[in-house]
Parts: C-alpha cells; sequence; structure tokens
C-alpha cells in the first residue's frame, strides 16, 4: 500500500500538472471501490478551481472552492496523467478532466482505493481522527512517549497506528526501527526518552529521504507519468536476508498480520 512518500510524489506532480486548473468534468467509469463513489461528485466538482492539492496521511485533497476531493491510493490505485480521448482499460474508475488536452485518471486493480466529497474536510470521517504529520513540529518525542504511556503494545504498533501519527505504514516503520537500533516487538511502554528521541529523528530521516527517492516501488506503485519510486535501493532491512548496516542474517516476525524485519545485532 503506498504510504506517505508515495503519497506526497504522487500530490507534488499533481501540484505542478493540476493545481489552479478547472475541473472541466468529473467522469465516472466503473464506481464500484472500497466505497462506491457518490453519484453527486460530478456536479459538485464541475467548473470547479482546484486551488491547493495537498497531503493529509495517506490522502490526496484538492481543496476547491465550495469543499474537498479526498482521494485515497488504497492498495493498487494508480493516477496517471493522459491525453484526452485515450480509451480506458480494465479496473479504470474515474476520470478528472482539468483542460482540454489532458485529464488524471484512476486505475485500482484491487479496488481498495476511494474517492469522496466534503464540504468540510476535518470533518470528514476518513480524516477527523488522523494524528499528528511526521514530518511537523507536531511529532516530537516527547508527544510520541506520552502516547506510550499505558498502552501495551509493540512500538511498531503504535507509530503505524494512524490515530497517533500518519502515513508511516510497514516499510518506512521497519526501515526507521532498525536505524534507531530498536527491535520492533518491543513494548513501547518500555522505551526511554533518548530511544524516542532518536526513533522520532530516525522516522523523520527516513521519510525526507525517501519522498527525495520518489517514494518506493515494491509491487504497484506508480507516480504521476508511470514511473516508479527509487527508494527501494535505499533499503536497509525491508525484504532483504541480510542486514544493510552490518550485513548478518534477518529475521521476519509477524506483528498485528503484518511481516516484521529485524537484525538481533543492531536492533534491541
Amino acid at each position: 500500500m503506498p504510504e506517505l512518500p508515495e503519497v506526497e510524489t504522487v500530490c507534488n506532480a499533481l501540484k505542478n500538472r493540476a493545481e489552479s486548473r478547472i475541473i472541466k468534468e468529473f467522469k465516472i467509469y466503473n464506481p464500484n471501490l472500497r466505497w462506491v463513489i457518490n453519484r453527486k461528485i460530478p456536479d459538485k466538482t464541475a467548473n470547479q478551481k482546484i486551488n491547493l492539492i495537498k497531503r493529509r496521511g495517506k490522502y490526496i485533497v484538492f481543496h476547491l472552492d465550495n469543499g474537498y476531493l479526498i482521494i485515497h491510493l488504497g492498495m493498487t490505485g494508480i493516477m496517471r496523467l493522459l491525453k484526452m480521448n485515450v480509451s480506458t482499460v480494465k479496473h479504470d474508475h474515474f476520470d478528472i478532466n482539468i483542460n482540454d488536452k489532458l485529464l488524471l485518471r484512476f486505475n485500482d486493480v484491487r479496488k481498495f482505493g476511494s474517492v469522496h466529497w466534503s464540504e468540510s474536510m476535518n470533518q470528514h470521517f476518513l480524516i477527523k481522527n488522523l494524528g499528528p504529520e511526521p514530518l511537523s513540529e507536531d511529532f516530537s518525542s516527547e508527544y510520541l512517549k506520552e502516547k506510550s504511556k499505558k498502552r501495551k503494545i509493540t512500538i511498531k504498533d503504535l507509530i503505524m497506528n494512524q490515530q497517533i501519527v500518519v502515513g508511516i505504514g510497514n516499510i518506512y516503520a521497519t526501515e526507521s526501527l532498525l536505524l534507531s537500533k530498536i527491535r520492533p516487538n518491543r513494548r513501547c511502554y518500555n522505551l526511554t526518552k533518548k530511544e524516542y528521541d532518536i526513533l522520532v529523528k530516525s522516522i523523520k530521516r527516513v521519510l525526507k529521504k525517501a519522498i527525495k527517492a520518489g517514494g518506493t516501488s515494491i509491487s504497484d506503485f506508480k507516480n504521476l507519468d508511470g514511473g516508479v519510486g527509487y527508494f527501494s535501493q535505499k533499503l536497509k532491512i525491508y525484504g532483504l536476508d541480510e542486514c544493510g548496516i552490518c550485513g548478518e542474517k534477518t529475521y521476519n516476525i509477524t506483528i498485528a498480520g503484518r511481516s516484521s524485519y529485524y537484525c538481533k545485532k543492531c536492533q534491541r
């Protein structure tokens, strides 16, 4: 599933191509996504200016004059910039026509993505309970340690909880914990303030590097022009047999149903 760096990569591309343009038409081909596409969206968005395109967590948000268009890529959702009159293919769900020559098309093989309309973004059910952005000043070691109190979950579960901090999925949680020398199955309440200092800095560092590399393409992720993200070439442990720091064999355990790679030598 695309995580924060992948969504940020798509958002940055959308800003350059679609921001400040007028939505001439929102055309639905197949409404069956995780939530059925609201048939009112074409009328709500017609002739509306795209004032701003911004990421919130793993969501792409189009700020229009009269409300917000909220898009989630799900597991296999892809936004593509295409020329007008390009024929649709299987799993195409909707188009956003932004001028006479170009359109944005959403394709989703597994149909876990979604698109929503809201007049109040911060009150939308997908947005209102989200935690702070990990690259913001609100996400600090003091904040994270406070959230860990009275919780018996693992540290990996804590940083992947979208109500605690947004956008950190399996790949970046795994990489950040290696960089912090913290084993993923440690109970979060056992970490010291110093360890939280290191972890928060590591999360920010890993995410910034991943954004610079255009995200990580493990299987399905592609950017707006169909290219892939190159952070997969910089991974130190996720999906690897050997630790990228010390070269020792890696181990893979399951935490909350997810594969969790770690190094016994590097991580305590």
